[in-house]
């Protein structure tokens, strides 16, 4: 039984017992108009639960929460086609499939944070007890269990408990937040689903059982199939915001208002950017990476100043710092393409306006910035 049908049961056993002695208390007449009350109470809450997009079977529930991408309905961010394709390759799925999913539930990964109030996580917003297995002891309910969180990317315990979690790029974890690891997650889930369910809408009604929810998906999928533009962006970002491997970390602005160097008597360690009407523009990572630090930067942290900063560990000992954010932005232990938000501008800790500072380090010494910057500064 549904998490809701025992509410409904419960709530209607409850509302019984409570209009029948509420009844008797204050006289026939009294008890008669409390007793249409909870009626009608009953049938709101039978409506809602009939309205509910939880499906214990899936991995999501909610959908449409916001997203600071903005796409036209036929586009598709170029740079995650070749994923789509090999991972519905594999299952034996259209990759259009996979991207209209991704478009629908995280916005092809630019909502910020990517967990929805009922727990679901990641690039394609598994519930963890979906994703590592429903076999796991913790699991029940919506499917949010209390697992471990090195649990929850352990190839091992995902085959032991029945999960979906794939490692799609061998790096011995299959994590929901890893985007390759996600689509191969969510194309080995609608695999299996088409191959219990017998059909496509089957298959994604079991991702989400929600009419509108299909009715979305299907109107992106035949989007992509009929009239795909594959953008070189993330959501009204322009042409040219990522180039090559490489990003202009504000996609509204590239005007510079404070360089790298001497600044009132101490060492700016980066880039102040702000064009103007910034507070909650979205900003995003330099390049691919791992986020290492999210947090409110607090004095003696060796963040102090920054308020809400997010840093990007990129490899070979360089690393990225965006500073002053609106709040807290993508979590840490996320995997980021370049391009992809991370953020929102902001005006916290140590800051005279709404701006990012930005910065770059090599084994974590600040450096000039603009030599890094060169391949996406175009035009100012």
């Amino acid at each position: 039984m549904r998490v809701v049908d025992l509410v409904k049961k419960a709530t209607s056993m409850l509302t019984a017992k409570v209009a029948v002695a509420v009844a008797g208390a204050i006289g026939f007449v009294g008890g008669f108009i409390i007793l249409l009350f909870f009626i009608l109470l009953l049938i709101i809450v039978g409506i809602a639960g009939a309205g509910s997009n939880t499906n214990t079977d899936s991995e999501g529930g909610d959908y449409t929460w916001g997203g600071t991408g903005n796409f036209a309905v036929n586009e598709v961010p170029k740079q995650y086609i070749p994923l789509y394709q090999k991972a519905a390759q594999k299952y034996n799925l259209d990759w259009e499939l996979l991207a209209a999913i991704h478009r629908v539930e995280t916005v092809f990964s630019t909502i910020n944070p990517m967990i929805s109030y009922v727990g679901a996580e990641g690039h394609a917003q598994f519930m963890p007890c979906t994703w590592v297995g429903w076999g796991h002891p913790s699991c029940g309910g919506l499917g949010k269990g209390n697992i471990p969180q090195a649990d929850k990317s352990n190839p091992t315990l995902i085959k032991k408990y029945g999960g979906y979690g794939v490692d799609a790029n061998g790096d011995g974890k299959a994590d929901m937040w890893d985007l390759e690891d996600a689509i191969f997650g969510m194309a080995n889930y609608l695999s299996a689903s088409y191959k219990t369910t017998g059909t496509i809408d089957g298959a994604i009604l079991r991702y989400n059982a929600s009419s509108k929810y299909l009715s979305d998906v299907k109107h992106y999928m035949s989007a992509y199939k009929s009239n795909l533009v594959a953008v070189d962006h993330l959501g009204n970002q322009g042409s040219g915001v990522v180039v090559g491997n490489k990003a202009w970390p504000v996609p509204h602005t590239k005007n510079i208002t404070s360089g790298f160097g001497p600044r009132w008597g101490t060492n700016h360690n980066g880039i102040d950017i702000a064009g103007g009407n910034d507070t909650g523009k979205p900003i995003v990572a330099f390049m691919e990476g791992k986020v290492v630090v999210s947090t409110f930067g607090q004095r003696g942290s060796g963040y102090g100043g920054y308020g809400y900063v997010v840093v990007i560990d990129h490899g070979n000992g360089v690393s990225t710092l965006y500073g002053h954010m609106l709040e807290k932005g993508i979590p840490v232990g996320t995997k980021v393409k370049a391009g992809q938000v991370i953020g929102k501008i902001g005006n916290t800790g140590d800051s005279k306006g709404a701006h990012l500072h930005f910065e770059v380090r090599i084994n974590n010494k600040p450096v000039d910035p603009m030599p890094y910057l060169k391949p996406v500064m175009g035009k100012k």
